[in-house]
Order: structure tokens, then C-alpha cells, then sequence
């Protein structure tokens, strides 16, 4: 999700700006797809872990907390 924003902020601020997209369509899904993989990497190398409590989520449960979105928001800014 970072680096969503992060290329969001980048394109509207870069067309704004300069009056043209500083990266095509494809230069973006290239990003965002080198990106979303090594999230993906780095989440699915996790070791099991048998004694770890499993938890119910319900339909009214927030996936992303407040502090994930201010986690976010700052990785994003940096």
C-alpha cells in the first residue's frame, strides 16, 4: 500500500508540475508489481508457527488499524 501512494503522490504532483506523467502506465504496474512480490516474499517466509492462537475476524472487525494507516502514510512520506 505505500508504494501506492507513494506512485500516486508522484504521477498528480509530477503532472501537475512538469504537465506530463513522469512515468508511463507501464513504468507504474512494473513498479507496483516488483513491489507487491517482495511484500509478498517477505510475508510468506514466515516460519509456522503451531502455538500461535488462531483469530476469529467478523464482517465489522477493521482490517487496517490506525496505526497501520499512520504507518503507512509515513513510509509513504519518506
Amino acid at each position: 500500500m505505500t508504494i501506492n501512494i507513494t506512485l500516486a503522490f508522484v504521477t498528480i504532483l509530477g503532472g501537475a508540475t512538469m504537465g506530463h506523467a513522469p512515468l508511463n502506465v507501464i513504468q507504474m504496474l512494473w513498479t507496483n508489481l516488483i513491489m507487491d512480490i517482495l511484500g509478498a516474499i517477505a510475508m510468506c517466509t514466515e516460519p509456522y508457527n503451531p502455538n500461535q492462537p488462531q483469530v476469529r475476524i467478523s464482517r465489522g472487525t477493521k482490517v487496517v488499524l490506525p496505526e497501520m494507516w499512520r504507518q503507512i502514510l509515513v513510509q509513504a512520506a519518506y
